[in-house]
C-alpha cells in the first residue's frame, strides 16, 4: 500500500472516531460521572485517616444554605407546568408510552426478549410493563416470574432524569422498540402522546428536576476534642439509631412502606466519605455530615427535624459542634430557615402532583 492509500485510511478512521465521539459522548459523560460518585462514599480499600474534605456525590446539586433563597427562575417555570396526572402508578405523568392492546396472553419471555435485544439502544430509564392475565394489577416484566402472561402492555420511556430531557432520537428509538414488539406479537399500537407533546413534557419535567434536586446537609466539626474516633462515632450513631451499611456509611431507615430506603445518612465529611468496618477502632476524622435527599423522602420537614435531633445527640456525644455548608456556625436561625426552604419545596412538589418520596419522586431524584 502506498503512502497515499495509508493517509486515506487513516483520515477515515480519525472521522470515524470523532463521530463515534460526539454521539457517544454524553453516555461516556454520564458514566464517568456515576465513576466519580462511587469513589464518594466509601470505595477506598482502606481507612487512613485524611485531611481532604470529601468530594461529595451530590456536588452538581444544589445544597441548602439558611439564608432564605428567592425562588429560583426554574421553579417558577415549574410551577406554572402543566401536571397531566396527580395520580400514582408505575408509569403515566413522566413517561413517553407506547401501548400494545391485544386479546390473546402474551407469555412474559415472547415479549422480553424482543425488548432486550434492542433495549442497548436508549440511554434513559425504561420499562416493558404488563397488565397480568385475569388482573389489574401492573408488572415489570424484567422482575416478574417466567411462568407471568400479560394482556395489555406497556414500553415506558422517562421523560427526564439527572442527564436531561429526551431527545427527539430517543423517541424514536423507543417508538421503533414497540412497532418491532407489535410485529412480533401481532398487536396494534398506541401512543400515550405525540412527540411534539412529549418533548415539551419533557422539558418541563427536566426544568422540575433542576428546580427541585437539592441536598439539606449538617456537617458536625470536631470543638472539645481534636478528632472524632470510629469506636465513638459507632457508638453514638447506633444510640441515634443509625445503622450501618449501604456505600459503608451510616443510615436512618425509613420505617414507612414505599421506594425511599434511606430518610438521611452520615459520612465522614472528608475523603474516602466512608468508615473501614474492619479498621474503625483505629479511624479518625475532623468531622462528619448528616444530609437528606429532600425530594427522594416522604415528608421532608419531619425527616429533617430527625436529622436535626441526631446532629445535636452526636455532637453532644462526641464533643463538635454543628456548622453548615459553608463551614459557618449553624445557629437555630438557620435550621428554622432551612426548614422553611424545605417546607416549600415539599408542598411545591405537591401541587405539581409529584409528591416528596413517591414512586415518580423517587424516579426522578434516585439515589
Amino acid at each position: 500500500m502506498g503512502l497515499r492509500g495509508a493517509l486515506v485510511i487513516l483520515g477515515l478512521l480519525v472521522v470515524a472516531a470523532v463521530a463515534l465521539t460526539a454521539y457517544d459522548r454524553g453516555r461516556i459523560k454520564r458514566r464517568l460521572v456515576a465513576v466519580l460518585e462511587s469513589a464518594f462514599m466509601g470505595r477506598s480499600k482502606d481507612g487512613e485517616d485524611a485531611t481532604e474534605e470529601a468530594e461529595a456525590s451530590w456536588s452538581d446539586r444544589r445544597v441548602l444554605r439558611p439564608e432564605i433563597e428567592p425562588q429560583a427562575a426554574t421553579e417558577q417555570e415549574a410551577a406554572n407546568s402543566d401536571d397531566e396526572s396527580g395520580h400514582e402508578e408505575p408509569f403515566g405523568s413522566i413517561d413517553f408510552i407506547v401501548f400494545l392492546p391485544g386479546e390473546a396472553v402474551v407469555e412474559r419471555d415472547a415479549a422480553l426478549g424482543i425488548y432486550k435485544q434492542h433495549e442497548y439502544l436508549i440511554d434513559k430509564p425504561h420499562r416493558l410493563y404488563g397488565q397480568r392475565e385475569g388482573r389489574q394489577a401492573w408488572g415489570n416484566l424484567a422482575r416478574d416470574p417466567e411462568r407471568a402472561r400479560y394482556g395489555l402492555l406497556a414500553l415506558a420511556l422517562q421523560l427526564a432524569d439527572r442527564s436531561g430531557p429526551v431527545n427527539e432520537s430517543e423517541l424514536n428509538a423507543i417508538s421503533q422498540i414497540g412497532l418491532k414488539l407489535a410485529d412480533a406479537l401481532d398487536r396494534p399500537t398506541r401512543f400515550n402522546m405525540t412527540f411534539e407533546q412529549a418533548l415539551e413534557r419533557a422539558s418541563a419535567l427536566d426544568k422540575f428536576c433542576g428546580a427541585f434536586d437539592v441536598i439539606a446537609t449538617i456537617n458536625i466539626l470536631a470543638e472539645s476534642a481534636p478528632v472524632f474516633r470510629g469506636p465513638a462515632i459507632e457508638r453514638a450513631a447506633q444510640e441515634a439509631g443509625l445503622e450501618f451499611g449501604n456505600r459503608n456509611i451510616y443510615h436512618r431507615k425509613n420505617m414507612q412502606e414505599g421506594p425511599c430506603q434511606f430518610l438521611y445518612s452520615l459520612a465522614n465529611l472528608y475523603q474516602p466519605g466512608s468508615f473501614d468496618p474492619l479498621r474503625l477502632d483505629v479511624f479518625q476524622t475532623q468531622g462528619l455530615t448528616l444530609f437528606m435527599s429532600v425530594p427522594s423522602v416522604p415528608e421532608p420537614p419531619a425527616a429533617f427535624k430527625a436529622m436535626v435531633e441526631t446532629a445535636r445527640l452526636l455532637a453532644r456525644r462526641l464533643g463538635g459542634r454543628l456548622f453548615d455548608t459553608d463551614r459557618k456556625p449553624l445557629t437555630e436561625g438557620g435550621l428554622r430557615a432551612i426548614q422553611t426552604q424545605i417546607q416549600g419545596i415539599a408542598d411545591r412538589m405537591a401541587e405539581q402532583g409529584i409528591a416528596p418520596g413517591s414512586l415518580n419522586a423517587a424516579r426522578l431524584f434516585p439515589p
